[in-house]
């Protein structure tokens, strides 16, 4: 599995911090330059297709970088549009730059008391090779101490909100999965963002914070440190599951919820959707089950809180917003608890069936 590590560029002089936005800003023009070219005329990364546009005083490779980030951004943009049935529209780069360990690296500071590792990046100045110093972060030290972790040649470097950083990567082995401890499953939603089968719900100030951001102008430095706050709680709330005591936890398998029309998702629904990065909730549950060694079985989300898990009868009228009351037998509880105990059921049955299979 890979992991990344973002460090901070705060330690380089003025000087180094100019050199290096000044590479950032001309890579992110040749790289936008490059999608609205590829966009109408097509291309590929050859020579020609390098020779659309003039990338000013971008070395050969960082070029070929920004000309490769490009055609991977296309080539996202129309499979993301293919597979939510909708016309793709030309994208816009504006995020970090991707670059081989030719062009930037990260070695360790070995005759240095202060800082821990080194930046080697190439400027706009040929033959000019910048050295940044680096701090360790906790992070950066806690994936490094894993056994047989590698760190990987290359980097990317970007700005937020005017500091720039660098990312960097470690290649951890993968492990094999549990075999003892608990199992359950989780939903994923609103009002709670994380609901287990156990009846433990994680996230009750979620639907606050959601609605924080809406309340926000789009692009401002509110709406920032509104998205900040909820993505930080988001990693609370997932690290608040009992990792270190599951063996394996079933997950919906949500896609495209906010896409789309459909008449059981009203407009309102869709709206109350935009801040809730379902995506993103799923991805740090990923992330921390391939830490702990934790199987994570994604399962059909179709019918999870209209179906009684007592009775297994199946209706519409079962749920009535939060409260689930099953129409044939009477059992009654919260919807998305009841929810949470069918993916744990289907993720049981997901289970089941490939060892079987095995052992046939």
């Amino acid at each position: 599995m890979i992991r990344a590590v973002k460090l901070s560029l705060k330690f380089a002089t003025a000087k180094k911090r100019r050199a290096i936005a000044a590479v950032l800003d001309r890579y992110r023009s040749s790289t936008n330059k490059y999608i609205e070219e590829i966009w109408d005329r097509g291309g590929s990364l050859d020579k020609e297709t390098a020779e659309y546009v003039s990338c000013g005083r971008l070395s050969f490779r960082q070029r070929s970088h920004a000309l490769q980030q490009s055609l991977s951004i296309i080539s996202a943009t129309v499979s993301s549009a293919k597979e939510q049935g909708s016309q793709p529209s030309r994208p816009h780069f504006h995020g970090a730059m991707i670059l081989s360990k030719q062009v930037a690296w990260v070695e360790p500071a070995k005759r240095s008391m202060t800082f821990d590792l080194w930046l080697k990046f190439s400027s706009l100045r040929r033959g000019r090779r910048l050295n940044i110093p680096l701090k360790a972060t906790k992070r950066f030290r806690y994936w490094q101490s894993k056994p047989g972790a590698v760190l990987k040649t290359g980097c990317a470097i970007g700005d937020k909100g005017g500091s720039l950083y660098v990312i960097i990567w470690f290649e951890i082995p993968d492990c094999e999965s549990k075999s003892e401890g608990r199992s359950i499953g989780v939903d994923v939603g609103i009002n709670t963002l994380l609901m287990t089968s156990e009846g433990v719900g994680i996230g009750d100030k979620f639907k606050e914070l959601s609605l924080r951001i809406r309340r926000c102008k789009p692009g401002s430095r509110g709406m920032r440190r509104a998205r900040s706050t909820r993505d930080n709680y988001i990693g609370q709330c997932v690290n608040s599951l009992p990792w270190t005591e599951l063996k394996f936890i079933g997950v919906e398998n949500l896609k495209n919820l906010k896409k789309g029309k459909n008449k059981t998702r009203s407009k309102s629904f869709r709206k109350a959707l935009a801040p809730w990065t379902y995506a993103y909730v799923l991805r740090r549950i990923e992330l921390k089950a391939q830490e702990n060694r934790v199987l994570l079985i994604p399962v059909n989300p179709a019918y999870t809180s209209q179906t009684c898990p007592s009775c297994t009868h199946r209706a519409r009228s079962n749920r009535d917003n939060k409260r689930f009351k099953c129409t044939a037998c009477g059992y009654e509880a919260d919807a998305d608890y009841v929810g949470s105990l069918n993916i744990l059921s289907r993720a049981v049955e997901e289970r089941t069936v490939p060892q079987k299979k095995r052992q046939q």
